[in-house]
Parts: structure tokens; sequence; C-alpha cells
């Protein structure tokens, strides 16, 4: 697990760094501590995503900005962080729990917990148990994919289809496109069988293929993309395998 600290009290984040350092057995692959929002947000941009973030609740972005007009808070940060990265798990840091009530249920992020300052130990590590298993039965649903310079999850249910082309291969998602330089025949054996190789150039995700129609699949958006006729019986048999088995037809 890779675990980011976020707090601008050095005698909190030094508590939580030796607890996390003392845990043992918990798979914890790194431990990054800081005392401002903003470097940590500069650590997000740089595509160094941890897997649960620890974060002060009140935590301010920039308290030089005069107490009369909005500041952006921990709990703004973490529900726009959740928005980009859904998988992220968070823990919330408070002196008081009364105070933040209603507005996480304005800001719903993935939240794992809470932590009441002076952190206790054993509630951390009750937190860090239960974020390993949610992690492990994430990792068959998603994959990690080296895209330009930074490393990318994907949850495989976003991906629509993956596009070869001059050397590099296109991911498309149902928002947005990735170019990463992995082979597709590599990323075809990273992604699972809910993918059908169609064609040399085209790896598609059944879930969004709704009919096969004229040697191509018919995607939910009306996309078609080519069956090549080398591939167009076992992609075929391949579809309609992945049709019985979750009762969609």
């Amino acid at each position: 697990m890779r675990i980011a600290v976020c707090d601008d009290q050095k005698d909190v984040l030094k508590a939580v760094e030796n607890i996390l350092k003392n845990v043992g057995n918990l798979d914890i692959e790194s431990i990054e501590i800081y005392q401002n929002i903003r470097h940590l947000k500069e650590e997000f941009q740089d595509g160094k995503q941890p897997d649960i973030l620890i974060i002060d609740i009140c935590h301010e972005f920039n308290s030089a900005v005069p107490k009369t007009e909005e500041r952006q808070e921990g709990i703004d940060y973490a529900y726009e962080l959740n928005q980009e990265y859904p998988e992220l798990q968070i823990i919330y840091m408070t002196e008081d729990t009364t105070i933040y009530s209603q507005r996480i249920f304005l800001k719903p992020v993935n939240l794992l917990g809470y932590l009441k300052k002076p952190v206790d130990s054993g509630i951390l590590k009750q937190l860090l148990k239960i974020a390993r298993e949610r992690l492990k039965q994430d990792e068959e649903k998603r994959v990690t994919i080296m895209c330009q310079n930074h490393k990318q999850v994907f949850y495989l249910d976003e991906i629509r289809y993956l596009e070869s082309n001059a050397h590099r291969t296109i991911i498309h998602t149902s928002e947005n496109e990735y170019v990463c330089y992995e082979k597709i025949s590599e990323l075809e054996k990273k992604i699972g069988d809910t993918f059908v190789r169609c064609h040399q150039s085209f790896l598609v995700n059944m879930k969004y293929i709704r009919r096969v129609e004229n040697e191509t699949f018919k995607l939910e958006d009306g996309q078609e993309i080519n069956i090549s006729k080398r591939r167009y019986v076992r992609a075929k048999e391949k579809y309609y395998d992945y049709l019985d088995r979750n009762n969609i037809r």
C-alpha cells in the first residue's frame, strides 16, 4: 500500500508516521509526508498517486487568504481528488468530529474512516487492514498502465476499447483518451477475459458491445469496431460466450 499523510501540525505528522512504520504485516510500500496541501497537489499532478490519503479535514490550502473569503480546506481537496481518482481511499483526521458532520454529506468521498486527534494507533491499524482488503478486491477490477511519463490506474469497466495506432496504443474510456507505448498484445495479457481481440488494431470491452453487425462490433454509442476476417469466428464466439455467462441474452 502507498500511503500519503497531510497535516499542518508537525507533531501529528510525526506521530502518524511512527505508527505507520511500526504496524507490521500490512504490505506498506511507501509513506509520504506533507505539511502543505499544495505540495501534495503537485505530487498528484506528477502522477504520484497513493492508495490511501490520511488528511486533516480542516487543513487549509492557503492560510494567507482572509477568513472573510472562502478557503480550500482538506475536506474540499479530498472531494476534488476523489472526483479524479475515485479509487483513492481517504481517512480524515480531526480534533472535533462534530464541526464537519454536515459538510461530509455535501462533499462525499471514498471514505475509509475518521481518526480523532491524538491519533489512536489501534484504530489506524484497523482502518489500514480494511483498506488492504479493499485493495485486494480491487486488484482484479483495475489495471496500471504507463501512459507517457506516469503510471495511470484504470478500472477495467471504464475502458471501452484499446486501439493500436502508429506504435502507440490509445486507451479509449467513457470520458477521455490516453496514449501509452505498450504494445496492444502486451496489454491484452493484463486486462483479462472481458475484452475481445477482434482485430490486430482493436481490443474491445465486451461490456460496451451491443451487437455483431456486418463484420463489426457495434458499441452502445453507435460506434463500429471492425472485426478482421481472420479473427471473426473466434471473436464472435467469445462475445456470445460472454453474453451467456452473464445471462444477457
